[in-house]
């Protein structure tokens, strides 16, 4: 089946050459700015359990770390521990030292992040890729929680965002080793999986020219594995192991939502079980068949129109919806997707609006989340917390967030492929 995509290649060179050389400006601008940032602030709790665990990689190796004490995180980040961990024994940082260099992962990963919503976006429109790019390296949001939070979220976005823009290449096997890489290190970046994967089954057994290319499928199919397997095995897992982990992960907060801004927080509030029920059914299941659900409307979406750019609006709208509709999510969750609806602007303009949006809802949950009184970081002003961040206001933040998932829905049903002419 023919692809109804825009062009891979550049509709306007000079003007890329342009816009890749002006990136590069704004890129040290956005390192120099994290930089700044970086020696101080860090969630007291996040900071030391990484810290933590680089100490154990660094001590006693892979092998030794699952089942020596308290790990809920896939073995992808803990490779960036461990070598955080090993020079530190080699180097003895200081404490604002380590601190630095806990958050620099997150740094480069929000410069590459950016850089490939430019190279996605050119392949769209050739007028204001470079904003795009430009607005998520900038995005408060964004450089709140690496820079300052010190959360590694950016980390696991930058392997998602480049699997889909490997898409565009001759060969799928990277575009599935890096999604496979991006779900190891977050697995909230998995989802990402659904939409990709029907795009390359598609474009493999019908493409525009010659006969199916199962071998390429095949291919892909083994690479994703691949990494997989050789992520986990240094750490004795296998795919129970790795079952055990993921379990761990999702019982440590049983709560409709972990001061996520999303549709529990806009219905239950905060920190509410998710055992309670709506009509005999658990929270939790039937934030699960909501998610499902939309991830089955993607699905069946991205089969019937296997375009590139339509495999990127699909996952920017599947991403969000796994924020807004499960429980358990953390305020932090929904930074997958923005990169995302960065880039799907280029695609359809209209999720420019769902990308500011979220962007402002972001970085508001992020604020809320990193100032409550357990956190032990520090205290906002009175007149925040009884205006812009009483109980009515976050819960018409959540509910503004999870709004901004059907309109995504709908920006995404009615799309429409433009022409090369239109991109111009």
């Amino acid at each position: 089946m023919p692809e109804q995509n825009l062009p891979s290649a550049l509709p306007d060179p000079a003007g890329g050459a342009r816009d890749y050389r002006l990136f590069w400006n704004l890129a040290a601008a956005g390192l120099l700015l994290r930089f700044l940032i970086m020696p101080y602030g860090g969630f007291p709790v996040d900071v030391g359990t990484f810290r933590a665990w680089a100490q154990a990689l660094a001590e006693g190796g892979p092998a030794a770390f699952y089942g020596g004490g308290f790990a809920d995180y896939l073995p992808g980040y803990l490779y960036v521990l461990w070598v955080i961990g090993e020079v530190n024994n080699t180097v003895r940082l200081s404490d604002q030292a380590y601190l630095f260099a806990l958050k620099f992962p997150s740094a480069i990963a929000d410069v590459a992040t950016a850089w490939l919503v430019l190279v996605v976006a050119r392949r769209f429109n050739a007028r204001w890729a470079l904003a795009l790019a430009a607005s998520y390296l900038f995005n408060p949001g964004i450089i709140f929680n690496g820079a300052y939070w010190g959360q590694a979220d950016a980390v696991g976005a930058v392997f998602a965002v480049a699997g889909i823009a490997a898409l565009g290449s001759s060969s799928p096997l990277w575009s599935a080793a890096l999604l496979a890489a991006g779900a190891i290190v977050k697995p909230q970046t998995a989802p990402v999986v659904i939409p990709a994967g029907l795009y390359l089954l598609r474009r493999c057994a019908r493409p525009a020219q010659g006969p199916a290319r199962w071998d390429l499928l095949l291919g892909a199919a083994a690479a994703g594995a691949g990494v997989l397997v050789l992520a986990i095995l240094p750490f004795g897992l296998g795919p129970l192991g790795l079952i055990g982990v993921l379990r761990t992960s999702l019982g440590v907060y049983p709560h409709s939502s972990v001061v996520a801004f999303n549709f529990w927080g806009a219905t239950q509030g905060f920190w509410v079980s998710d055992g309670l029920r709506w009509l005999g059914v658990p929270l939790h299941t039937l934030g699960l068949a909501a998610a499902l659900a939309a991830g089955v409307a993607v699905a069946v979406w991205v089969w019937r129109r296997p375009a590139q750019g339509g495999a990127l609006l699909a996952s920017a709208v599947l991403l969000l919806a796994v924020f807004v509709l499960p429980t358990r999510m953390h305020e932090r969750y929904l930074l997958p997707a923005i990169p995302f609806f960065a880039a799907a602007a280029a695609v359809d303009r209209r999720m420019l609006g769902i990308y500011i949006g979220l962007s402002a809802v972001f970085a508001l949950n992020l604020l809320y989340a990193y100032t409550r009184p357990y956190a032990q970081t520090f205290v906002l002003p009175g007149f925040i917390e009884t205006t812009l961040f009483s109980d009515g206001a976050t819960r018409l933040w959540s509910a503004i967030a999870t709004l901004l998932l059907p309109a995504a829905f709908y920006v995404l049903f009615s799309h429409r492929p433009r022409s090369r002419s239109q991109t111009t």
